[in-house]
């Protein structure tokens, strides 16, 4: 059943989407996105579900991530949504045995459609508008 407040359901698929990628759950980020879906960032573009699947597999070379979605702003239109929302990702890794955290300021500018009853995003352009690398204490 769709939600009838569509920007908690749009909140909610920013979260899922955050929940996928820190999990490794490829199977629930192929289920937020449509099949002709288009994911953009630094350098790259995903064309197609399968594609943003496959791609999005090169985080693993991270240890672990965490991403914090923060405040979002909707622009509804009937069946889509303009969405903007604001995230901090952080990434743990090590170097040269040392481990790290690497911090990015990202909003994601999106194009939402409801598709057979759910909120999806259509495409999704990742603009990283800051980055901080430390040494990780603890």
């Amino acid at each position: 059943m769709t939600d009838p407040n569509p920007r908690h359901a749009l909140y909610e698929l920013a979260c899922r989407y955050a929940q996928a990628v820190d999990r490794r759950d490829w199977r629930q980020l192929a289920a937020l996105f449509t099949v002709d879906a288009q994911l953009i960032g630094p350098g790259f573009t995903l064309d197609g579900r399968d594609a943003i699947v496959a791609g999005m597999g090169a985080i693993e070379r991270y240890d672990v991530t965490q991403h914090h979605v923060h405040n979002q702003l909707v622009t509804l239109d009937g069946d889509e949504a303009a969405v903007e929302t604001y995230c901090v990702a952080c990434h743990v890794y090590a170097r040269d045995g040392v481990k790290r955290k690497l911090d990015w300021g990202v909003r994601y500018r999106d194009r939402c459609v409801l598709d057979d009853g759910a909120w999806r995003f259509a495409s999704r352009t990742l603009h990283v508008d800051w980055t901080q690398d430390l040494p990780l204490e603890g």
